[in-house]
Protein backbone atom coordinates (compact mmCIF):
# COMPACT_ATOMS: atom_id res chain seq x y z
CA UNK A 1 0.00 0.00 0.00
CA UNK A 2 2.79 2.27 -0.72
CA UNK A 3 0.68 5.52 -2.86
CA UNK A 4 -2.64 7.43 -1.81
CA UNK A 5 -5.79 5.17 -2.98
CA UNK A 6 -9.28 4.28 -2.73
CA UNK A 7 -11.92 1.78 -2.44
CA UNK A 8 -15.26 1.44 -1.60
CA UNK A 9 -15.78 4.47 -3.63
CA UNK A 10 -13.79 2.95 -6.39
CA UNK A 11 -16.14 -0.23 -6.35
CA UNK A 12 -17.75 -1.27 -3.68
CA UNK A 13 -19.45 2.82 -3.64
CA UNK A 14 -18.87 3.91 -7.32
CA UNK A 15 -19.46 0.68 -9.75
CA UNK A 16 -21.78 -0.99 -6.66
CA UNK A 17 -23.18 1.27 -4.83
CA UNK A 18 -24.06 3.92 -7.73
CA UNK A 19 -25.70 1.75 -9.09
CA UNK A 20 -27.93 0.46 -6.33
CA UNK A 21 -28.44 4.71 -5.75
CA UNK A 22 -30.03 4.62 -9.15
CA UNK A 23 -33.63 3.76 -7.96
CA UNK A 24 -35.99 5.87 -9.39
CA UNK A 25 -38.12 3.47 -11.79
CA UNK A 26 -39.75 6.24 -14.15
CA UNK A 27 -40.97 5.42 -17.13
CA UNK A 28 -39.27 6.89 -20.00
CA UNK A 29 -37.98 6.55 -23.62
CA UNK A 30 -35.22 3.99 -24.51
CA UNK A 31 -31.71 6.29 -23.35
CA UNK A 32 -29.19 5.96 -27.01
CA UNK A 33 -26.47 3.66 -27.23
CA UNK A 34 -23.73 4.74 -24.49
CA UNK A 35 -20.67 6.11 -26.10
CA UNK A 36 -17.00 6.19 -24.36
CA UNK A 37 -18.13 9.60 -22.67
CA UNK A 38 -21.15 10.31 -21.20
CA UNK A 39 -23.00 13.11 -20.31
CA UNK A 40 -25.14 12.75 -16.73
CA UNK A 41 -28.60 13.36 -17.17
CA UNK A 42 -30.69 14.66 -14.51
CA UNK A 43 -33.65 12.89 -13.26
CA UNK A 44 -36.68 15.11 -14.40
CA UNK A 45 -38.59 14.62 -11.23
CA UNK A 46 -36.67 15.53 -8.20
CA UNK A 47 -37.77 13.53 -4.99
CA UNK A 48 -37.07 14.75 -1.56
CA UNK A 49 -34.52 12.96 0.04
CA UNK A 50 -34.51 11.46 3.74
CA UNK A 51 -32.00 11.87 5.88
CA UNK A 52 -29.77 8.58 7.16
CA UNK A 53 -31.38 6.77 9.68
CA UNK A 54 -28.97 4.89 12.79
CA UNK A 55 -29.02 1.41 12.90
CA UNK A 56 -28.36 -1.15 15.52
CA UNK A 57 -25.26 -1.59 17.15
CA UNK A 58 -23.07 -4.32 15.51
CA UNK A 59 -23.41 -7.17 18.25
CA UNK A 60 -19.68 -8.30 17.38
CA UNK A 61 -17.96 -5.76 15.55
CA UNK A 62 -14.60 -6.64 13.32
CA UNK A 63 -11.63 -5.84 13.61
CA UNK A 64 -10.13 -2.51 12.01
CA UNK A 65 -8.19 -2.54 9.02
CA UNK A 66 -4.64 -2.21 9.25
CA UNK A 67 -2.90 1.77 9.73
CA UNK A 68 -2.37 3.40 6.22
CA UNK A 69 1.48 3.14 5.72
CA UNK A 70 1.57 7.11 4.30
CA UNK A 71 0.01 9.99 6.24
CA UNK A 72 -3.67 10.83 4.89
CA UNK A 73 -5.24 14.07 4.19
CA UNK A 74 -8.13 15.46 6.79
CA UNK A 75 -11.54 14.02 5.90
CA UNK A 76 -12.58 17.43 4.52
CA UNK A 77 -9.10 17.97 2.84
CA UNK A 78 -9.49 14.24 1.10
CA UNK A 79 -11.33 15.17 -2.40
CA UNK A 80 -8.56 15.74 -4.25
CA UNK A 81 -5.95 13.14 -2.96
CA UNK A 82 -9.27 10.78 -3.25
CA UNK A 83 -9.70 11.63 -7.16
CA UNK A 84 -6.44 11.25 -7.83
CA UNK A 85 -6.85 7.49 -7.23
CA UNK A 86 -9.74 7.27 -8.63
CA UNK A 87 -8.50 7.88 -11.76
CA UNK A 88 -5.79 5.94 -11.44
CA UNK A 89 -7.89 2.79 -10.99
CA UNK A 90 -10.55 3.67 -13.14
CA UNK A 91 -9.26 6.62 -15.71
CA UNK A 92 -10.42 9.87 -15.80
CA UNK A 93 -13.53 9.64 -18.35
CA UNK A 94 -15.18 7.15 -15.86
CA UNK A 95 -14.16 8.81 -12.97
CA UNK A 96 -15.75 12.39 -14.72
CA UNK A 97 -18.83 10.30 -14.80
CA UNK A 98 -19.16 8.38 -11.96
CA UNK A 99 -17.60 10.31 -8.89
CA UNK A 100 -19.33 13.37 -7.55
CA UNK A 101 -16.99 16.29 -7.25
CA UNK A 102 -17.31 17.06 -3.39
CA UNK A 103 -17.66 15.27 0.04
CA UNK A 104 -16.53 11.66 -1.74
CA UNK A 105 -15.76 9.95 1.43
CA UNK A 106 -18.61 11.03 3.30
CA UNK A 107 -21.56 10.49 0.47
CA UNK A 108 -19.94 7.54 -0.45
CA UNK A 109 -20.11 6.35 3.60
CA UNK A 110 -24.22 7.21 3.83
CA UNK A 111 -24.40 5.20 0.25
CA UNK A 112 -22.88 2.15 1.69
CA UNK A 113 -24.58 2.44 4.86
CA UNK A 114 -28.27 3.31 3.31
CA UNK A 115 -27.90 0.18 0.88
CA UNK A 116 -29.24 -2.51 2.97
CA UNK A 117 -32.12 0.13 4.36
CA UNK A 118 -35.09 0.63 2.45
CA UNK A 119 -34.38 3.69 0.63
CA UNK A 120 -31.58 5.67 -0.39
CA UNK A 121 -30.45 9.26 1.05
CA UNK A 122 -30.17 10.46 -2.48
CA UNK A 123 -28.90 14.13 -2.14
CA UNK A 124 -26.09 12.03 -0.20
CA UNK A 125 -25.38 9.87 -3.09
CA UNK A 126 -21.63 9.31 -4.37
CA UNK A 127 -22.12 9.20 -7.59
CA UNK A 128 -24.45 11.26 -10.27
CA UNK A 129 -28.17 9.54 -12.00
CA UNK A 130 -27.86 6.54 -14.66
CA UNK A 131 -27.84 8.12 -17.56
CA UNK A 132 -31.54 8.22 -19.36
CA UNK A 133 -34.30 6.44 -17.58
CA UNK A 134 -36.08 3.15 -16.02
CA UNK A 135 -37.74 1.45 -19.59
CA UNK A 136 -40.49 -0.88 -18.84
CA UNK A 137 -42.37 -2.99 -21.59
CA UNK A 138 -45.71 -4.53 -22.08
CA UNK A 139 -45.18 -8.78 -21.16
CA UNK A 140 -47.51 -11.64 -21.31
CA UNK A 141 -51.26 -11.47 -19.46
CA UNK A 142 -51.36 -7.78 -19.77
CA UNK A 143 -48.61 -7.48 -17.17
CA UNK A 144 -46.00 -4.78 -17.31
CA UNK A 145 -42.70 -6.15 -16.70
CA UNK A 146 -38.92 -4.86 -16.93
CA UNK A 147 -37.30 -4.77 -19.64
CA UNK A 148 -34.49 -6.08 -21.05
CA UNK A 149 -32.77 -2.54 -22.94
CA UNK A 150 -33.20 -1.59 -19.32
CA UNK A 151 -31.11 -4.19 -18.00
CA UNK A 152 -28.32 -2.88 -20.99
CA UNK A 153 -28.31 0.57 -19.13
CA UNK A 154 -25.93 -1.12 -16.55
CA UNK A 155 -24.10 -3.34 -18.19
CA UNK A 156 -21.22 -0.78 -19.31
CA UNK A 157 -20.87 -0.54 -15.22
CA UNK A 158 -20.49 -3.39 -14.51
CA UNK A 159 -17.77 -3.89 -17.15
CA UNK A 160 -15.54 -1.59 -15.56
CA UNK A 161 -16.47 -3.09 -11.83
CA UNK A 162 -15.69 -6.70 -13.40
CA UNK A 163 -12.51 -5.34 -14.56
CA UNK A 164 -11.34 -3.41 -11.86
CA UNK A 165 -8.34 -5.55 -9.40
CA UNK A 166 -9.64 -6.64 -6.50
CA UNK A 167 -6.64 -7.17 -4.96
CA UNK A 168 -5.81 -3.37 -5.41
CA UNK A 169 -9.39 -2.70 -4.18
CA UNK A 170 -8.95 -4.54 -0.83
CA UNK A 171 -5.55 -2.30 -0.41
CA UNK A 172 -6.90 0.83 -1.24
CA UNK A 173 -9.14 -0.09 1.17
CA UNK A 174 -7.16 -0.25 4.03
CA UNK A 175 -5.48 2.90 3.08
CA UNK A 176 -8.55 4.76 2.69
CA UNK A 177 -10.37 3.14 5.86
CA UNK A 178 -9.44 5.25 9.24
CA UNK A 179 -11.32 8.38 6.96
CA UNK A 180 -13.70 5.97 5.99
CA UNK A 181 -14.36 5.33 9.73
CA UNK A 182 -13.98 8.80 10.96
CA UNK A 183 -17.36 9.73 8.15
CA UNK A 184 -18.88 6.88 9.94
CA UNK A 185 -18.47 7.91 13.53
CA UNK A 186 -19.21 11.52 12.44
CA UNK A 187 -23.01 10.31 10.87
CA UNK A 188 -23.98 9.39 13.94
CA UNK A 189 -22.11 6.00 15.08
CA UNK A 190 -19.32 6.83 17.25
CA UNK A 191 -18.86 2.97 18.78
CA UNK A 192 -19.23 0.83 15.71
CA UNK A 193 -16.98 0.01 12.77
CA UNK A 194 -17.57 0.96 9.40
CA UNK A 195 -15.89 -2.66 8.30
CA UNK A 196 -18.93 -4.20 9.97
CA UNK A 197 -20.96 -2.25 8.03
CA UNK A 198 -19.15 -3.05 4.62
CA UNK A 199 -19.44 -6.79 5.17
CA UNK A 200 -23.05 -6.51 6.32
CA UNK A 201 -24.14 -4.28 3.13
CA UNK A 202 -22.34 -7.23 1.08
CA UNK A 203 -24.40 -10.02 2.68
CA UNK A 204 -27.29 -8.26 2.06
CA UNK A 205 -26.58 -8.22 -1.72
CA UNK A 206 -25.45 -11.12 -2.06
CA UNK A 207 -29.05 -12.53 -0.34
CA UNK A 208 -30.34 -10.92 -2.97
CA UNK A 209 -32.89 -13.34 -5.23
CA UNK A 210 -31.77 -14.05 -8.78
CA UNK A 211 -34.69 -14.13 -10.90
CA UNK A 212 -34.97 -15.49 -14.32
CA UNK A 213 -38.78 -14.60 -15.28
CA UNK A 214 -39.84 -11.26 -16.58
CA UNK A 215 -40.19 -9.12 -12.98
CA UNK A 216 -43.92 -7.87 -12.95
CA UNK A 217 -44.30 -4.07 -12.17
CA UNK A 218 -47.26 -1.96 -10.77
CA UNK A 219 -47.53 1.73 -11.01
CA UNK A 220 -49.85 2.88 -8.37
CA UNK A 221 -48.37 6.67 -8.82
CA UNK A 222 -45.27 8.05 -10.69
CA UNK A 223 -42.74 5.33 -9.90
CA UNK A 224 -42.84 1.79 -10.80
CA UNK A 225 -42.98 -0.84 -7.83
CA UNK A 226 -42.17 -4.71 -8.14
CA UNK A 227 -45.69 -6.18 -8.29
CA UNK A 228 -44.40 -9.47 -6.07
CA UNK A 229 -44.97 -8.01 -2.40
CA UNK A 230 -42.21 -9.93 -0.99
CA UNK A 231 -39.38 -8.04 -4.01
CA UNK A 232 -40.81 -4.99 -2.93
CA UNK A 233 -40.00 -5.48 0.86
CA UNK A 234 -36.09 -5.84 -0.20
CA UNK A 235 -33.96 -3.68 0.54
CA UNK A 236 -33.20 -0.39 -1.99
CA UNK A 237 -29.73 -2.33 -2.89
CA UNK A 238 -31.11 -5.75 -3.52
CA UNK A 239 -34.14 -4.18 -5.50
CA UNK A 240 -32.09 -2.50 -7.40
CA UNK A 241 -29.51 -5.55 -7.91
CA UNK A 242 -32.67 -7.43 -9.46
CA UNK A 243 -33.69 -4.05 -11.75
CA UNK A 244 -30.16 -4.34 -13.43
CA UNK A 245 -30.75 -7.93 -14.63
CA UNK A 246 -29.98 -11.82 -13.36
CA UNK A 247 -26.45 -11.62 -15.44
CA UNK A 248 -25.71 -8.00 -14.50
CA UNK A 249 -26.37 -9.16 -10.90
CA UNK A 250 -24.61 -12.44 -11.54
CA UNK A 251 -21.07 -10.01 -12.31
CA UNK A 252 -21.76 -7.84 -9.15
CA UNK A 253 -22.30 -10.64 -6.65
CA UNK A 254 -18.96 -12.45 -7.80
CA UNK A 255 -16.72 -8.69 -7.45
CA UNK A 256 -18.64 -8.48 -4.15
CA UNK A 257 -17.85 -12.15 -2.83
CA UNK A 258 -14.05 -11.66 -4.45
CA UNK A 259 -13.47 -8.51 -2.53
CA UNK A 260 -15.34 -9.93 0.69
CA UNK A 261 -12.87 -12.84 0.64
CA UNK A 262 -9.92 -10.02 0.15
CA UNK A 263 -10.56 -7.49 2.90
CA UNK A 264 -11.66 -10.35 5.28
CA UNK A 265 -9.03 -12.15 5.39
CA UNK A 266 -6.85 -8.86 5.75
CA UNK A 267 -9.41 -8.05 8.38
CA UNK A 268 -8.42 -11.29 10.32
CA UNK A 269 -4.39 -10.95 9.60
Amino acid sequence: MNRASWILLGVLVLAVGGFLTWRAMRAGPPPPVMPAAIESVSPAVSEPSPPPVLMPEVTSPPMLPAAPVEPLPALDESDPEVRAAAVGLLGADYVDQLLVPADIIRKSVVTVDNLPRDKIALRFRAVPPLPGRFIAAEGGDDWTVISAENFARYTPWVNVLVAADSTLIADLYLRFYPLLQQAYQDLGYPDQQFHGRVIAMIDDLLAAPEIDAPIRLVRPHVLYHYADPELEERSAGQKTLIRMGRKNAAAVKQKLRDIKILISAADSG
